[in-house]
């Protein structure tokens, strides 16, 4: 089958914007699972519940989609905060906290199902024409809604690299996840920073809940369809780091979006999949090439 130029563009351009979409969800997985060592999975239902709360004060009490998160915001850093502290007064393991979240995750869709229905709800009909009609840059279409995503991705990735990499408390993060114990000893409050992260990425779930509202109909088995980007790109991304996960899920989408124009989409997936598999494989020869690099270079600066 042949591809024109400009729909390979216009499918990878459309990889891109759902990409950034997929890296605001991943970045609170790889975030909380990074520097506090706990993959809670129910992240993704908070995002769909944070798309319900933004439907729901859209279409009763007629709210812009971006005054939203002034309530959802807050509300949901407060849940993530609980949430963290629960896990902490009843001091769960690594393999605990999986299991809790991960049995949020599949109770919050029977609970999303019996509080807003089952049913397909779209906010399309109460949005206006500037967030809804597309914009045509040369011979390419690009949705309002799109550009959305691609800017609240910038300005939640952005911002969460720059706290870890400049201020005072980023610093305290990135030494409770390299050793806690060395890092207490130096007067970095454990606890608190702990929850202060996870209310942050109950925060970005509030924001990535608004973009999927505007972007695309809601339906309480959703995360069942994100779970296989936000995991493979949180690990391919570096878990922890902001930016990677960004790039891993851009690189994801564009990828999976350019395979459906040659090959059948239901595969999609197992593209996804298959780079991760080769990502792990290949990963302990990269590291091994990186050990004889420096100790060839070590042994060059004693000659």
């Amino acid at each position: 089958m042949t591809v024109s130029t400009l729909a390979l563009t216009q499918t990878l351009l459309n990889g891109v914007f759902v990409g950034c979409l997929f890296g605001v969800i991943a970045l609170g997985l790889s975030l909380k699972w990074g520097h506090l060592g706990v993959a809670d999975f129910s992240h993704l239902s908070l995002t769909l519940i944070g798309g319900y709360l933004t439907y729901t004060l859209v279409t009763e009490l007629l709210w812009s989609p971006f005054l939203t998160l002034a309530v959802t915001v807050p509300v949901f850093f407060v849940v993530g905060v609980a949430l963290q502290w629960f896990l902490h007064v009843i001091k769960a393991e690594a393999f605990t906290s999986l299991l809790i979240t991960f049995a949020l995750f599949i109770v919050a869709e029977s609970v999303v199902s019996m509080i807003w229905s089952p049913d397909l709800l779209s906010l399309r009909p109460w949005l206006t024409d500037d967030l809804t009609q597309s914009m045509k840059v040369g011979s390419i279409s690009v949705a309002p809604i799109d550009v959305v995503a691609l800017v609240v991705a910038f300005l939640l990735v952005g911002s969460a690299a720059a706290m870890l990499r400049y201020t005072r408390w980023g610093r305290g993060v990135q030494a409770m996840r390299q050793d806690p114990g060395v890092a207490e000893t130096f007067g970095v409050r454990l606890l608190p920073i702990s929850l202060v992260v996870s209310g942050l990425v109950g925060a970005s779930a509030a924001a990535a809940g608004m973009v999927v509202a505007l972007k695309m109909p809601l339906s309480p088995g959703l995360p069942l369809n994100w779970i296989g980007i936000v995991v493979v790109a949180s690990l391919l991304g570096g878990l922890g780091r902001p930016v990677g996960a960004l790039v891993a899920a851009v690189a994801l989408l564009m990828i999976q979006n350019a395979w459906s124009l040659w090959f059948p989409p239901q595969w999609s997936p197992a593209v996804t999949f298959g780079l991760l598999f080769l990502f792990l494989a290949l990963s302990p020869v990269v590291q091994l090439v990186r050990d004889r690099l420096s100790s060839g270079a070590a042994r060059e600066a004693l000659v």
